[in-house]
């Protein structure tokens, strides 16, 4: 067996889980992410808009990076996400740090699929 493996596949899969991971924990319990949403968001019917809609862009953005299709626009719309997530949340740097190593994962698979 000669498999040739590619690494933006495990970037994607590793990226794919993290989105697909937050859609589904968010969607199943809101409660223990509504401490992430931006104050400017807290309006209580605004907030569970804004909760379900961030879901199902996560999903599909999981969705997305698993099909291989359109790789660079894919990871351009997650280095969109995870630096919105990072600057919204500084106040809590403590948990989004490592949001930082998956914002360049997401850079890595952009500069890999650039002119593809």
């Amino acid at each position: 067996m000669n498999f040739k493996f590619d690494a933006s596949l495990f970037i994607r899969l590793g990226l794919a889980f993290t989105f697909l991971y937050a859609a589904v924990s968010a969607f199943l319990d809101p409660e223990s992410w509504i401490g992430f949403v931006p104050s400017f968001i807290w309006n209580p019917v605004t907030l569970a808009y804004f909760l379900f809609g961030h879901d199902l862009i996560n999903f599909g953005v999981g969705i997305w990076l698993l099909t291989g299709k359109k790789q660079f626009y894919a990871a351009i719309v997650s280095c969109l996400m995870l630096g919105g997530i990072i600057i919204a949340n500084l106040n809590s740097f403590i948990i989004t740090f490592r949001d930082i190593g998956l914002l360049f994962a997401a850079v890595a698979l952009a500069v890999m699929n650039y002119k593809k």
